[in-house]
């Protein structure tokens, strides 16, 4: 619960503290009224050039698990089609998938579209940079749009925050 002290002036009209009140309440949010440095939607993503890549293996494209990465080295013949590439913790690897991606909108968000999620956070509404470029991600159907106006849908049956949500290029 977050508690405001207004203090009123004489020469304030009710209008005038209406204003005010809606700028606090409408510029504080959930991890800042906490003490805790608030993310704002924009400003959570990949870094440039950072694609999706898989980690699990030679597997078919829906069941790998995803982590993001930088490619050091394309994908060609001489290299088995296969890419370098370099996950946010430094580590250097070789991976059979690569998938630019980008944030999903509400319009790609339809019943029985193919979806990439946080496997373990698509429900965390306080969401860090560091959090993000470091999860695991999945392919997932969307199964359910009832709550899209709060900004969730069903993945696989799972609500997920609509904010998370990535499709792939």
């Amino acid at each position: 619960m977050i508690c405001c002290t207004l203090f009123i002036s004489s020469c304030e009209t009710l209008s005038d503290i209406e204003q005010g009140a809606s700028k606090i309440s409408g510029t504080m949010s959930k991890g800042e009224a906490a003490g805790g440095s608030a993310t704002s939607l924009g400003s959570v993503d990949f870094r440039k050039d950072e694609v999706l890549c898989s980690v699990s293996g030679n597997e078919a494209r829906e069941k790998a698990r995803y982590l993001p990465a930088l490619i050091l080295t394309a994908p060609t013949a001489a290299t088995g089609n296969q890419a370098e590439v370099m996950y946010p913790d430094g580590k250097k690897d070789w991976t059979y998938i690569v998938l630019p991606s980008r944030k999903a909108n509400e319009a790609d968000l339809k019943i029985g579209e193919s979806v990439l999620y946080m496997y373990y956070q698509s429900d965390d509404e306080d969401m860090t940079q560091e959090k993000y470029r470091n999860s695991s991600w999945s392919f997932g159907t969307v199964t359910s749009t009832d709550e899209l106006f709060k900004g969730v849908v069903e993945i696989d049956g799972r609500p997920m925050l609509v904010q998370w949500i990535r499709i792939a290029q």
